[in-house]
């Protein structure tokens, strides 16, 4: 599969080219991005296979949104739309930001501005480490090794070139990856949370798929099957969990927002309802902004139940 112009996993290799295009500036990156992306999109898409062409995934993600009830009332041929395209979009908009990681004053002052910080700061407090949880939606690569610009931070990723992405984007922080399924991430996550880091951890899907690690939630009226492993974590560690999106705001400028910590669970009983807590932010947050910005639409079928699954 042919990956867009400007993607995430190939800035390690095209040294001299991001720095000719970080010479011009943010404004003057942006719009020179902007071209080349243009030019680059209908390569792009001519090269993708069926699976992943523009109208097979627009036609995916409109059945998956004509399934839940929560999006009546939306413009969802629209939305789908922008789903189709989110998968470059992502990916352009992390490069970009990624430009500016070693320039942290212009990366703070004119790319991204960051609310909700006492947020995390007030969760680390608690002297047992943060759980911070990036949701799906935007340039969510981008908004990970941002953590690391406000404490210690280990990661868990799954498919990725994660030290040769490091190593070229922001050597000077620390910041720590575990690939998933290289270790126990309970494990991984409860060393990182001891030694007071932030452990960072996609909230939505368990890639390796859906088992008894899962809960059945209400979600856009329907209901889906979701991970507990932050939850369980949370509740084993006693450290608060911290939802955080990175959202556009136009012209190469991006809000980071840090939500209100979600207290640890006390007991087994109560982690259901920290559960629901993640999940009414996620919910919150994305029918709040472009509904077809969420990743997950694009395996929203192996979040719901088996019954709907074999039912359809």
């Amino acid at each position: 599969m042919r990956l867009p112009l400007f993607n995430i996993f190939d800035f390690p290799k095209h040294k001299n080219f991001y720095e000719a295009i970080h010479a011009a500036g943010p404004v003057g990156a942006w719009n020179l991005m902007k071209v080349l992306d243009a030019l680059d999109r209908p390569i792009y898409r001519a090269n993708q296979p069926d699976v992943d062409n523009f109208d097979v995934l627009k036609a995916r993600a409109l059945d998956f949104m004509n399934a839940v009830p929560g999006l009546d009332g939306f413009d969802k041929e629209l939305h789908a739309r922008s789903f189709a395209g989110y998968g470059p979009k992502l990916q352009f908009e992390s490069t970009f930001i990624n430009l500016w990681m070693k320039d942290t004053e212009t990366l703070f002052r004119d790319v991204v501005a960051v609310d909700g910080r006492r947020h995390l700061h007030e969760a680390a407090s608690s002297g047992r480490g943060v759980i911070a949880l990036p949701l799906h939606l935007g340039p969510s690569y981008a908004a990970i090794p941002m953590l690391a610009y406000e404490m210690p931070t280990t990661t868990l990723y799954n498919r990725m070139n994660f030290d040769e992405i490091r190593a070229a984007s922001f050597p000077d922080l620390d910041f720590r990856g575990i690939r998933l399924g290289s270790t126990s991430a309970m494990r991984s996550g409860l060393t990182a949370l001891r030694e007071g880091r932030i452990f960072s951890m996609f909230p939505e899907l368990d890639p390796r798929g859906v088992d008894e690690h899962h809960a059945r939630i209400p979600f856009l009226g329907t209901t889906i099957m979701v991970p507990t492993g932050p939850v369980v974590l949370s509740h084993v560690s006693g450290a608060p969990m911290v939802p955080l999106t990175l959202r556009a705001v136009g012209d190469g400028r991006f809000r980071l927002k840090y939500h209100p910590a979600i207290p640890p669970p006390v007991s087994p009983g109560e982690r259901r309802r920290s559960l629901l807590a993640v999940w009414d932010v996620i919910e919150s947050e994305l029918l709040a902004g472009d509904v077809g910005e969420w990743e997950m639409w694009f395996e929203f079928d192996r979040m719901l139940p088996q019954v709907w699954a074999i039912e359809s």
